[in-house]
């Protein structure tokens, strides 16, 4: 099996072929991957034909597969598998509708985030559907000095679906069972993290509703809010950013504990669909950078 890993994005994120991941991987191949991984932050495969066990036994090769929070867009053979599709079936969702369409890491809101996550394309659109991703230890390093001596040792407030308005319709008092709430209590996370693996520091704040960042531990509202907007806007630079354009077959996966990431399945017209498989793996609890 010759491999062959090649830069996608003008910072980050790689395309790796000559791999069929409905085989067994050697263990060389594999080393080359997670290296591919763990240097480029994100990477693709094309023109894949997995079933769900394929699709399940890879993404244990990252790891501890944590099925998502909310049971009913959990796959019917494989629950570690999350459904995502603007499609309908019998009146109800066939998977999440529009899940990610915000700025956000996966599992921030945990106690331990996720460390990866993998997307596999059953149904692409002809146009539109990307996947837009940040590169936040890059966000970090352009950070000037003083910023980043005031960043480190604070730390965040992350809320499953926290939002202010708590009549808002994906907001966790609407969305979540009381059993899925109490599963999502509040959690503290620093604000710099380091990569276990790589050492690098990143920025770990979203503005996404899933984060639900609700604000700097210790600081004021008013100046919690200042900082926070702040980063958000650094980080939503497009020096930063990579769009991914998805096609049928294509598999990514992506480290969450240096990256960020937004669908755009929200945008897509009434009659183009978007279905994808998801994977997420358990990570360690964020390292303070």
């Amino acid at each position: 099996m010759t491999i062959t890993v090649r830069r996608m994005g003008p910072g980050f994120a790689a395309e790796i072929s000559g791999v069929d991941l409905s085989a067994p991987l050697p263990e060389d191949s594999w080393r080359q991957i997670y290296e591919a991984f763990l240097q480029h932050k994100v990477i693709a495969f094309h023109d894949q034909k997995l079933s769900a066990a394929d699709f399940h036994a890879f993404g244990e090769r990252f790891g501890i597969i944590e099925p998502h929070t909310v049971e009913m867009y959990r796959h019917s053979e494989r629950p570690g598998i999350t459904l995502l599709s603007n499609r309908t079936e019998l009146g109800r969702p066939k998977g999440i509708k529009d899940a990610g369409s915000h700025w956000h890491s996966d599992y921030s809101y945990k106690a331990v985030p996720a460390k990866a996550t993998m997307l596999y394309a059953l149904e692409t659109p002809d146009e539109g559907g990307d996947t837009l991703f940040g590169d936040l230890a890059a966000a970090y390093e352009a950070l000037p000095d003083d910023m980043k001596a005031k960043l480190h040792g604070l730390k965040a407030q992350h809320h499953y679906r926290w939002h202010v308005d708590r009549n808002h319709p994906e907001g966790r008092w609407q969305l979540l069972t009381e059993s899925e709430r109490e599963q999502t209590p509040e959690v503290i996370h620093p604000v710099v993290r380091r990569h276990p693996e790589t050492g690098e520091l990143s920025i770990f704040v979203f503005p996404g509703l899933t984060s639900g960042v609700k604000g700097i531990l210790g600081m004021e509202l008013a100046q919690s809010k200042a900082l926070l907007q702040t980063l958000y806007e650094h980080c939503d630079q497009a020096d930063f950013q990579f769009r991914y354009k998805w096609r049928t077959g294509d598999v990514l996966v992506w480290d969450n504990r240096a990256t960020m990431h937004c669908a755009t399945t929200d945008k897509l017209p009434p009659d183009q669909f978007r279905s994808m498989w998801r994977i997420n793996t358990t990570g360690t609890a964020p390292i303070a950078g």
